[in-house]
């Protein structure tokens, strides 16, 4: 009755466990957030249009590079970073398919954002000069 009762909650706690991993269970990004990330948006150059899934109404969860709490819905990340290293493309070539632009202050609606990948952008050259 024992190893029955161990198999049951190991059988439970793998079902939610791959839940948890695999979709945000209906609970939708907050609209406070989505609104920040769309504002966040209009000052930056997307020339690759890596960003083209940041539109209208719908669930920020689905957009490319956010990360969604699977409970609570809140943005606690975001992975903007350039995956391609410069030893395969040209300065220039970087320059001009890389995501650029200022930072913008609604980035501050985003309570629970703990965690920025911008690295390899323009967004991120310009921050780190101006920040030394």
């Amino acid at each position: 009755m024992r190893i029955v009762s161990v198999f049951r909650f190991l059988s439970i706690a793998t079902i939610t466990t791959i839940s948890l991993c695999n979709g945000n269970l209906g609970v939708a990004c907050k609209q406070n957030e989505r609104q920040a990330l769309l504002i966040f948006k209009q000052d930056l150059k997307d020339p690759s249009n890596r960003l083209l899934s940041w539109v209208g109404e719908g669930d920020c969860c689905n957009w490319t590079g956010v990360v969604c709490d699977n409970l609570t819905g809140h943005v606690p990340e975001l992975h903007l970073g350039n995956y391609y290293s410069d030893e395969y493309l040209n300065h220039s070539l970087y320059q001009e398919s890389s995501l650029g632009g200022k930072v913008n202050t609604s980035l501050l609606n985003l309570k629970h954002l703990s965690y920025m990948d911008i690295q390899a952008t323009m967004i991120f050259e310009e921050y780190r000069f101006l920040a030394s």
